[in-house]
């Protein structure tokens, strides 16, 4: 699942000043998840000229928190994936073709179907002096 957010980069040094800012160098790029920005007199654009705080992440040192928004520009919008908080489970193997039983390798297998079929061979009185490995 995912959903938009916006990017800005700060312009300016903002050293934090509370215990929910968090600081800014230049250059730092900070996403704002577009329903922190949602407000009554939010207008369409208003992302693109922020006044006033903007809560976020800084992408440098990975901090969440308070920030002024004449301190940043603008840079776009970017998606990004809501996560549960569980780690991500490694990726499954392809299935092999065909039922194996357990334990047994393709080798195995192969030796089953080979043996079923001198039995076969056998019981029809056929193949009386076949041998077969």
């Amino acid at each position: 699942m995912s959903s938009d957010s916006f990017q800005y980069r700060a312009l300016f040094e903002y050293k934090q000043e509370r215990g929910d800012d968090i600081s800014l160098q230049p250059g730092d790029l900070l996403t704002v998840s577009k329903m922190a920005l949602l407000t009554s007199d939010f207008q369409e654009g208003d992302e693109k000229c922020p006044k006033g705080w903007l809560h976020g992440t800084n992408e440098r040192t990975k901090e969440k928190g308070n920030f002024p928004g004449t301190f940043v520009e603008y840079v776009g919008v970017v998606r990004t994936s809501l996560t549960s908080g569980k780690p991500w489970l490694r990726p499954v193997p392809p299935t092999p073709v065909g039922p194996q039983p357990p334990g047994a390798s393709a080798s195995e297998g192969a030796e089953i179907v080979i043996n079923s079929i001198a039995k076969l061979f056998l019981s029809v009185g056929r193949g009386k002096n076949m041998q077969f490995c």
